[in-house]
């Protein structure tokens, strides 16, 4: 291993270039190739327009506050058969796109490539694992209220951006020093935990019922807590993904419902979820599976009834 561990990574990659991966990459990317000493190589794989803008003037990060950053990658492609093998490898694509992108990137991944997914939902880290028998997958979260304002430009909507990540299961001996020095150095804050099912199913308490109940009855996400039978709602579903959890033994903090309840209320009011907006924009692919069918299937699985989740999918018209 590399004596510096925050220069670990020489071939760096990040799979899906929008809100998460477009920031945390570009964050990888500012501090790796604005240093000419730093030899080590970082790879977008983005498509459409975003891609054509990228290539041709980088990409361009909006933060909460100050000026725009521009951040270049050493390459932004959508062919991944002429990647090299890959070091660290960051999967921020919607779920509807996990399983293609995994596949065309198995060839890359070695025993020792780390891999990152920071998807919506549950689960994540599994269906990689279904796909990919090699490397060393770390199950995580993103917090982080960001978008693609246009092709090649990221706005970042709050002052809240971490990634928290913890051990593969498969790998225990994995040090996570290296990993936890990288991210340091790139200015990206990251929180190791040994736990890392609880943050993922934390996050997902609370963004799979704002999403359905968003999208399900065209209000904001801060509209939810000014409306008693959306609120109503909320801790119904809240409940039904708590007793699944449980259930995969991942007991979450008693605290959960009422710190996501807090964030409905103190969100920016013109805050929609991404998942309201692909919606509203009849986007033929959307992440219902990964906030509304998934609760469905894994309720079934181990015996929780899902009524509330039911009742509320089943207005959403795509």
């Amino acid at each position: 291993m590399n004596l510096d561990k925050s220069s670990a990574y020489n071939n760096i990659c990040i799979a899906g270039v929008g809100g998460v991966g477009g920031y945390f990459g570009g964050m990888i990317a500012l501090n790796i190739t604005s240093n000419f000493k730093d030899k080590r190589n970082i790879v977008f794989i983005a498509r459409g327009a975003h891609l054509e803008a990228i290539q041709r003037n980088g990409l361009i990060i909006k933060p909460f506050e100050g000026d725009p950053i521009k951040c270049m990658p050493n390459v932004v492609t959508h062919k991944v058969k002429d990647l090299n093998l890959i070091n660290l490898l960051i999967v921020a694509v919607k779920g509807y796109d996990l399983n293609e992108m995994i596949m065309s990137l198995k060839d890359k991944i070695s025993t020792d490539t780390v891999i990152i997914p920071l998807l919506n939902g549950v689960g994540n880290d599994l269906k990689v694992r279904k796909i990919i028998p090699q490397g060393i997958i770390l199950p995580g979260c993103a917090y982080l209220s960001s978008k693609i304002e246009e092709p090649g430009v990221i706005k970042v909507m709050s002052n809240i951006f971490r990634i928290v990540i913890g051990p593969d299961p498969l790998n225990p001996e994995y040090d996570s020093s290296e990993i936890i020095a990288f991210f340091k150095n790139m200015g990206i804050k990251i929180d190791w935990t040994e736990s890392p099912q609880i943050a993922i199913w934390q996050k997902y308490l609370f963004i799979a019922p704002a999403a359905l109940i968003t999208a399900a009855n065209n209000i904001t996400i801060n509209g939810i807590a000014h409306n008693e039978a959306f609120k109503q709602d909320f801790f119904a579903i809240m409940a039904e993904i708590r007793k699944i959890a449980e259930k995969k033994n991942i007991i979450l903090p008693e605290s959960a419902e009422a710190g996501a309840l807090k964030i409905v209320e103190n969100i920016n009011k013109d805050a929609k979820s991404s998942f309201q907006l692909d919606v509203e924009n009849k986007k033929p692919k959307t992440e219902i599976d990964a906030f509304g069918y998934d609760i469905i299937r894994m309720g079934k699985e181990v015996s929780v009834s899902t009524p509330a989740t039911e009742r509320v999918l089943s207005k959403i018209k795509l």
